[in-house]
């Protein structure tokens, strides 16, 4: 059986977002509640946590890639490589048949498969998130970009996610 992983709604507001990480590659098996991908909006970013086990099959979206809430981003297969998909899911066909969606983003159509168990279909494969890259916050990547700081170039004070009080530190010991 396939399982759709579609974007989810993670505030009233929310009517897209974007995933930044993902936490399994492409064949690797998925337990349900465990962390998947991360997901950022404007307002936040998150960890999401599958709602069905089975082995990751599919990705369809690149790192970064604004898509609306209810699109398929990946599938699940209750075995590796297994893959069985008519067309989008149902909370996405909604959107279109109402015209909900508005114009495309993209030529792409958030169902066809950017990576599959057999290698890239629609361009670079998606890269997953190393151990030792540091995680960053929105509003931290914001003002890096605002102020033109390289945000892998912040250390974070605590933990392992540079925050916004990081990057203002990083461009204060910078200007001194």
């Amino acid at each position: 059986m396939t399982y759709e992983v579609v974007m989810p709604q993670l505030g009233l507001t929310m009517e897209e977002g974007s995933v930044v990480s993902w936490k399994k590659q492409v064949g690797d098996r998925v337990a349900k509640g465990e962390v998947l991908f991360t997901v950022e909006t404007d307002k936040t970013e998150m960890e999401v946590e599958s709602a069905d086990s089975g082995y990751l099959n599919t990705i369809h979206v690149r790192l970064g890639e604004k898509v609306p809430v209810g699109a398929l981003i990946a599938l699940l297969g209750d075995r590796p490589g297994e893959v069985a998909l008519a067309g989008p899911p149902d909370a996405f066909r909604a959107k279109v048949d109402t015209g909900e969606m508005g114009a495309p983003t993209s030529a792409k159509t958030p169902w066809q498969p950017v990576v599959d168990s057999a290698g890239p279909v629609g361009g670079d494969p998606p890269q997953a998130q190393s151990s030792d890259e540091i995680a960053a916050s929105p509003r931290a990547r914001r003002l890096a970009k605002e102020l033109g700081i390289d945000v892998h170039a912040v250390k974070p004070a605590r933990g392992n996610r540079v925050v916004e009080e990081d990057v203002r530190r990083f461009y204060e010991k910078g200007r001194s």
